[in-house]
């Protein structure tokens, strides 16, 4: 069975300002909006896309029990940038806090990664990488981490 990356889903309280923060801090692209229903409750649902390839579907519901729930349960939602200090200023631009961060983390394997998992850490050799991570809420309080992984093998 061969499962790939689609989307990740975002809850959202006002789809519109998400897009917004979507597409015009994190350059997303917004790809449609529709209206639809979820069982018996309508739904607002937009699809943004980002230059590299990273889906996320926003959701807005009237009953907002459901967005409640899903803050309480999705830890992050990570989006790999190539420079910290170009996406810590352009949320400072936008007035968007920094919950924590940005700090150096190491991310050592517990085996070699081969070329098959670039897509998701760069590479340096079989001992891991060096990371700095940061974590700043949505317009949704959607917990988005960003994690810049070009900077080095662990020494």
């Amino acid at each position: 069975m061969n499962i790939y990356p689609h989307h990740a889903g975002v809850y959202c309280n006002n789809i519109d300002e998400s897009i917004a923060f979507y597409t015009d801090v994190l350059d997303f692209h917004h790809l449609f909006s529709t209206e639809t229903m979820e069982g018996d409750k309508p739904l607002k649902m937009a699809w943004v896309k980002s230059d590299g390839g990273v889906v996320i579907e926003l959701l807005e519901q009237q009953d907002k029990a459901t967005i409640q729930a899903a803050q309480q349960c999705l830890n992050h939602v990570a989006v790999r940038v190539d420079s910290m200090d170009e996406i810590v200023k352009r949320l400072s631009e936008h007035g968007i806090a920094i919950e924590a961060g940005p700090f150096d983390a190491l991310c050592p394997f517990d085996r070699p990664l081969g070329e098959q998992d670039s897509d998701i850490f760069q590479v340096y050799g079989d001992g891991g990488t060096r990371l700095v991570i940061m974590f700043f809420r949505g317009p949704g309080g959607e917990r988005i981490e960003a994690v810049q992984d070009n900077i080095g093998a662990i020494d």
